[in-house]
């Protein structure tokens, strides 16, 4: 299994490359940039990158045709392919936060998700493409310097519907915070649809989406991870159901203002919340704690791989340097022992 990183929304070109040489450095597979309504555009951010690196993968998490049409999204995608030569990749995905921003409704997602992979996939410089979906068209589209390897295509999904149609038209799947169990069920699931469906299963790829808090310092570590935690799975039942009880889950439930209440004011003080729950989501759900956690994350990570992960996102957050660093010289060389 190897490791991608993401990098929050606010990371600026420059902050991009200097994060993705050092990452390409330790031998990290590839270089994700968030997309948020109020963040830097992610393929601009990527753009020095894609120039001046060598080996490592680099592309947006998560565009939705909702919020930009496919053959733009095709254009800006085969760009970074071309500066990057060969090495870009994408997430689509329904459409989150920039969604919401433009006023957007998640309408058909699947279908127009599904549309838009076609689109992606079927360019070519030697052939003009008239795509005429149900949602999406494309007319005489042929980008005739479109000539390296083509990008990857992942969809970002973690429900069955959009799953089945992942597995038949992308090139590999992303989740976010599923926990080892779930992960295990989710792709024995998807690699039967894909057996069903005709097609080679291990020729595709399985992401998960996995906070990253560990610190030299343990408390900021879990003052981190408190304040994100309203993230992780937007605090569904079925993300924490794995290791919480009936009587923790409804706790949690009852208090989702509060968790994000602490969020918005970037704090790490859930209020109304019993902090034995808090510190068990914490630790269960992302990697957090001090140096003595590592190899334990360490363990986590074996346990994905075994479940089926191809690769896994890692989402570092304040002090990326130091982050990248503990998983480059620490994570990286143990998983490939």
């Amino acid at each position: 299994m190897e490791i991608d990183i993401i990098l929050n929304e606010f990371a600026s070109p420059q902050a991009a490359l200097e994060l993705g040489l050092m990452a390409e450095r330790y031998g990290v597979r590839g270089l994700w940039s968030a997309n948020y309504a109020w963040s830097r555009d992610p393929f601009f951010t990527l753009s020095l990158l894609a120039e001046r690196s060598s080996t490592i993968r680099m592309g947006p998490m998560a565009i939705s045709p909702a919020e930009l049409h496919p053959l733009k999204m095709a254009n800006l995608l085969f760009s970074l392919n071309e500066l990057s030569r060969g090495r870009a990749m994408i997430m689509v995905g329904g459409g989150g936060a920039v969604l919401q921003a433009i006023g957007g409704k998640r309408e058909r997602m699947v279908r127009g998700a599904r549309e838009c992979i076609e689109i992606l996939k079927s360019a070519s410089p030697l052939q003009t493409l008239n795509y005429k979906g149900e949602i999406w068209k494309v007319w005489g589209y042929r980008p005739t310097w479109h000539t390296d390897p083509p990008p990857l295509v992942y969809f970002g999904s973690n429900h069955p519907q959009s799953r089945r149609m992942a597995v038949r038209h992308a090139d590999g799947l992303i989740t976010s915070d599923f926990v080892v169990p779930l992960m295990k069920t989710f792709v024995a699931d998807a690699r039967a649809e894909m057996l069903a469906a005709g097609r080679d299963p291990t020729s595709f790829r399985f992401s998960n989406f996995w906070a990253w808090h560990i610190k030299a310092d343990a408390a900021a570590s879990f003052a981190e991870a408190r304040r994100e935690l309203m993230l992780r799975g937007w605090l569904r039942d079925k993300y924490f159901a794995p290791f919480l009880d009936a009587d923790e889950l409804r706790v949690m439930r009852a208090h989702e203002k509060d968790f994000l209440n602490a969020f918005l004011r970037r704090s790490d003080r859930i209020e109304n919340v019993p902090a034995g729950l808090v510190d068990k989501m914490v630790r269960n759900i992302s990697f957090a704690g001090g140096l003595d956690q590592i190899d334990a994350a360490i363990g986590t990570l074996r346990a994905f791989a075994a479940a089926g992960l191809t690769e896994i996102a890692i989402r570092v957050h304040d002090d990326p340097a130091d982050a990248l660093k503990l998983i480059g010289e620490r994570v990286i060389p143990a998983l490939r022992a």
